[in-house]
């Protein structure tokens, strides 16, 4: 259930000099990048290679706004001829190693990572990119030692720890991994994704209360987040405090609207406040955006049985069923509606089977 989740403040413009400038044309690119706008940036850049070929430094930043754009091939070539024209580049490495990485060229990055190490020993960077390698192909022993080697060049990289307690995490290490976010926190207090990444980890250790602290942090940080606002909301609703979880849900579905999560859990807290056409409308949502699962399905039906549509409500709990025929609660909802419609045998075996099923549940 459990989820792991900047732009610039816009300040005063610019004033932009004569654009026929090679020094306005690299002034009004920074300024598009600040602002978030690469497609523009990547014109003016271009424009300047066009007048500048050996131009490492505009290669660079037309290859980091192609990657921001996830143009992933054109990022490629141009950190590649960055690295052509200045082999002793460790910046044209770097990118192009992480560009790979992105690529799934795994071997390709890391191969330009351990260049750019040997041009730039003392950055963390290309330390940190072979971690996340070797983290995407589950190489989490070698990940955990090149973050590390990252940490003890720079303590103070708040994405090392970070990403350091996401492997401990997967090896089972989860006090240590705790200890990292807790570190990444320390050093990176801001940054909602740090909260929300402690939090999550609490939440599945069942510390839900600790968990609702640091969603609740992330909400104070980032109250657009639509999934601090959905976690935040998941483990009120765990913890049995509905009505403080009805609106942080409510926040979840406005600002990630295509999260099926966020629709079902709303629907969860809805069902709870007897709310069922609402209810309905936010499980027939979430079915919408995922295609059918049981334990939606199930809500579903339970919310149409308290509508009194019980028709309808027997199709879902039946396709709740069909994808997990051991749901003791689906299968004794569909006795209540069975014996509802009048068919008291049936209901008389489906309670029955209920009945087995949770005892060997």
């Amino acid at each position: 259930m459990w989820t792991r989740a900047k732009r610039p403040a816009a300040g005063a413009r610019a004033t932009r000099p004569p654009a026929d400038e090679p020094e306005a044309l690299l002034g009004l690119t920074a300024e598009y990048m600040d602002e978030g706008r690469y497609a523009d940036a990547v014109v003016v850049l271009q424009q300047l290679l066009a007048r500048r070929p050996n131009a490492v430094d505009a290669m660079l930043a037309c290859g980091v706004c192609y990657r921001k754009l996830g143009l992933l091939d054109p990022a490629a070539h141009e950190f590649e001829r960055a690295a052509r024209t200045n082999p002793a580049s460790a910046a044209a490495r770097y990118n192009l190693g992480r560009v790979y990485d992105l690529m799934g060229r795994h071997e390709d990055a890391l191969r330009e990572h351990r260049r750019a190490i040997e041009i730039a020993p003392d950055d963390p960077e290309p330390y940190y990119r072979i971690g996340v390698t070797h983290a995407r192909r589950d190489e989490y022993e070698e990940s955990e030692a090149w973050y590390r080697k990252a940490i003890e060049i720079d303590p103070a990289c708040a994405k090392a720890h970070t990403n350091l307690g996401y492997v401990l995490d997967r090896m089972g290490r989860t006090d240590e991994a705790i200890v990292e976010f807790k570190r990444a926190i320390e050093i990176d207090p801001e940054n909602a994704v740090r909260h929300l990444n402690l939090g999550a980890m609490y939440g599945e250790r069942g510390m839900l209360r600790d968990a609702v602290a640091e969603f609740r942090k992330a909400v104070e940080i980032d109250g657009a987040s639509g999934e601090a606002r959905f976690n935040l909301g998941a483990a009120l609703l765990r913890l049995g405090d509905v009505d403080d979880a009805l609106p942080e849900l409510e926040l979840a579905v406005k600002y990630a609207a295509d999260s099926a999560e966020a629709h079902f859990q709303l629907g969860v807290a809805l069902s709870r406040k007897a709310l069922f056409g609402r209810a309905v409308a936010e499980f027939q949502r979430a079915i919408v955006l995922a295609g059918e699962r049981p334990g939606v399905s199930r809500h579903l039906g339970a919310a149409l049985a308290a509508l009194g549509r019980l028709e309808d409500a027997e199709r879902c709990l039946r396709t709740a069923l069909k994808g997990d025929p051991g749901d003791h609660a689906a299968t004794y909802q569909l006795a209540v509606v069975v014996d509802r419609l009048g068919r008291s045998l049936e209901a008389s075996d489906l309670y029955r089977r209920a009945d087995r099923l949770k005892a060997t549940a």
